[in-house]
């Protein structure tokens, strides 16, 4: 019995050790389990209770803004409430859906931006929170691209290759944010109204001034570490 709950507490500490190590895995297997999920309303509500727990797991040791997660988790959970209700077909929901889930997330990259940018020694984990920060920000831009086009619904063209009926979901604006946001932009999706082209202005310069700030903060901690 006490090697079992020896056992459990060191993988419990292994886990908070590399808690956004999980946060990117389950991120990514959210990306990957979307599209084969997306009609099924209750296998959308595990896969975004499965994310709550992971990104719970990821930030409770950021006690110095313990107000702020608590709230971003109950912003989650009202999101996730949201969203199931609209595969339902309560429609109305979907801009407190989309806006709760924007808010909910840009408090998350925060969060693990300040991690990042501490001044502690940089280790993999924090490695794992760049990319986690850098991914959630392309999911943002989705959720914030969703509510746009919820308000304005020909606010984007998509060839009809790609999307018969011409309706984009979650996952076809969740691939076209990180075509954006990397400046990949293969060109299938365009934006055809003027306040979709200025999200689409600010997610650029945010994905270029990202990868540009991390890479002069990273080699300055290199710099004082060398210096000490």
């Amino acid at each position: 019995m006490i090697t079992t709950s020896t056992s459990t507490l060191r993988r419990v500490a292994w886990l908070r050790r590399n808690r956004c190590g999980a946060l990117l895995a389950a991120l990514f297997l959210f990306i990957l389990a979307d599209p084969a999920f997306a009609r099924a309303t209750i296998s959308v509500a595990f896969l975004l209770l499965g994310v709550v727990a992971i990104v719970a797991l990821a930030l409770f040791p950021f006690r110095a803004w313990l107000f702020a997660i608590w709230s971003a988790l109950l912003l989650l959970m009202v999101a996730a409430e949201t969203l199931v209700a609209m595969r339902t077909g309560i429609r109305w929901f979907a801009p407190l859906g989309f806006a709760t889930t924007a808010t909910f997330t840009a408090i998350v990259i925060v969060e693990l931006l300040r991690y990042v940018m501490d001044s502690r020694p940089i280790t993999a984990d924090k490695v794992f929170a760049a990319v986690s920060a850098y991914v959630l920000l392309a999911v943002m831009f989705a959720t914030l691209f969703s509510l746009l086009q919820v308000n304005q619904p020909h606010a984007f063209h998509v060839h009809s290759v790609n999307e018969p009926d011409g309706k984009l979901g979650w996952s076809a604006l969740m691939y076209f944010s990180f075509t954006v946001l990397t400046s990949t932009g293969f060109g299938e999706i365009t934006p055809t109204t003027h306040q979709a082209r200025s999200l689409i202005v600010v997610e650029q310069v945010l994905g270029v001034m990202y990868v540009a700030f991390l890479i002069a903060r990273l080699a300055n901690l290199y710099q004082e570490r060398r210096r000490d």
